[in-house]
């Protein structure tokens, strides 16, 4: 399989974050609060733009050839991965896990801090309950992931 990867530009906006444009597929743009996650919304993006098999797909422009303003980063990119609903279970469980820990957080500590029952947060773990998308943003935001995994496709947002 063909691998994919074009030259991304990250915009700063003071006020919203990052913006991000694809100078070789007009009209492929994303944005993220962080440059963290625009980087995975470009990867969502490319993603989106190459699911259309009837989408042109030119030859990417050499990341040393790519003009862009000061305070710009420009770097390659390539779609987003895509997993499987166990091995996405998997990360999920990692993901609330290693936030949990990083701050230095129990469940119950979690559970109390956002509102829930810890047998909320429990079912989480496990795949046995999908949060809302104001609370998948809260747990992201506490535990410091991004909370679009709970929301995508099969695939590492």
């Amino acid at each position: 399989m063909e691998k994919i990867v074009y030259p991304a530009i990250f915009h700063r906006d003071e006020s919203r974050g990052y913006w991000v444009e694809f100078p070789d597929l007009p009209g492929c743009l994303t944005e993220g609060d962080t440059l963290e996650e625009a980087f995975l919304m470009a990867g969502d993006a490319l993603d989106c733009w190459f699911s259309d098999p009837a989408q042109e797909r030119p030859a990417p422009t050499p990341l040393t050839d790519i003009k862009a303003e000061e305070g710009a980063v420009v770097q390659m990119v390539q779609p987003a991965p895509y997993l499987s609903e166990e091995a996405k279970q998997l990360y999920i469980e990692e993901a609330i896990e290693k936030g949990l820990k990083e701050r230095n957080l129990s469940k119950n500590q979690a559970a109390i801090i956002l509102g829930v029952d810890r047998s909320y947060m429990t079912h989480l773990v496990s795949g046995r309950k999908k949060p809302s998308p104001d609370m998948a943003k809260r747990i992201g935001l506490l535990l410091e992931f991004d909370w679009h995994i709970f929301y995508s496709d099969g695939g590492v947002s």
